[in-house]
């Protein structure tokens, strides 16, 4: 009984301790949520969505590298942030009907890239992308 006892508090300290690794955590409800995330791109879509929704880009190499992104929004207000050297920074803004393209700042380094999606309230109709491309030289 007492291994028993000793595996679980094992076991629930080291999920406890990998999950304070991360600079981010994504709190969020919604509904009809689609998600992808892979080292060099992320998309996530929803019919209605509310919170914070967190996505990892990893540059790879040492080369210079930046973000193209794409959204749109039905209804609410949603602010988009970037985090690459500890430093949480604005992306963009987008608003009910509205919609976003553009590219970040280039990056270098072998690091990850944290992208937060912060709703102001309840929003609908959401859709983003964001994909890592190396600069061209």
């Amino acid at each position: 009984m007492k291994k028993l006892i000793i595996a679980v508090v094992t076991l629930i300290l080291c999920f406890t301790l990998s999950a304070c690794g991360n600079r981010y955590v994504s709190h969020y409800n919604a509904m009809l949520m689609v998600r992808e995330n892979t080292p060099n791109k992320a998309s996530v879509s929803f019919d209605s969505f509310s919170g914070t929704y967190v996505i990892q880009l990893k540059n790879k190499s040492a080369d210079e590298a930046f973000i193209n992104y794409e959204a749109t929004l039905g209804e609410g207000n949603i602010k988009v942030y970037y985090d690459f050297n500890d430093e949480k920074l604005n992306l963009f803004e987008i608003e009910a009907n509205g919609s976003a393209d553009g590219k970040t700042e280039a990056f270098t380094g072998n690091k990850t890239i944290y992208i937060i999606i912060e709703s102001d309230g309840e929003c609908n109709e959401g859709s983003f992308s964001f994909v890592l491309e190396k600069s061209e030289k």
